[in-house]
């Protein structure tokens, strides 16, 4: 995995990486081969009890955006701010510092959810009274 450290104008050291998700986050569809398999040449009875879980497409699988499906370029700064660059940039782990920061400027900023584990302190999670 190509990694690389540099550091902006301001200062601020950043970490750059490439993310490709899985395969199984990019698949959208029907995950079943069309070629012939041992599966599709079966006629015994049906041994499965449980529901079909094709019904859904994602199931409890993360979706991947369609700009992302091939890959994005994750910055992370040294303060924690973390931005993605889709598509990845040719020739991205060979540039040098300042075309890198060119890129993070460009990047769209990661918006966090809520705090980091370590930023709700050694009382979360609240003990509830069932009084």
């Amino acid at each position: 995995m190509a990694y690389k450290i540099f550091e902006g104008p301001d200062g601020t050291k950043w970490e750059v990486w490439l993310v490709v998700p899985t395969e199984a986050e990019r698949r959208r569809g029907e995950r079943r081969a069309s070629h012939r398999s041992s599966a599709l040449t079966y006629t015994g009875p049906e041994r499965r009890v449980g529901p079909d879980r094709r019904t859904k497409l994602s199931g409890g699988r993360t979706v991947v955006a369609v700009d992302f499906e091939s890959g994005w370029l994750c910055f992370e700064s040294d303060q924690g701010e973390k931005r993605r660059l889709a598509p990845v940039p040719a020739g991205w782990d060979a540039a040098e510092k300042e075309r890198l920061w060119e890129w993070c400027e460009a990047a769209t900023v990661v918006v966090k959810c809520g705090p980091r584990r370590e930023e709700l302190g050694p009382d979360w999670p609240p003990i509830k009274n069932n009084d």
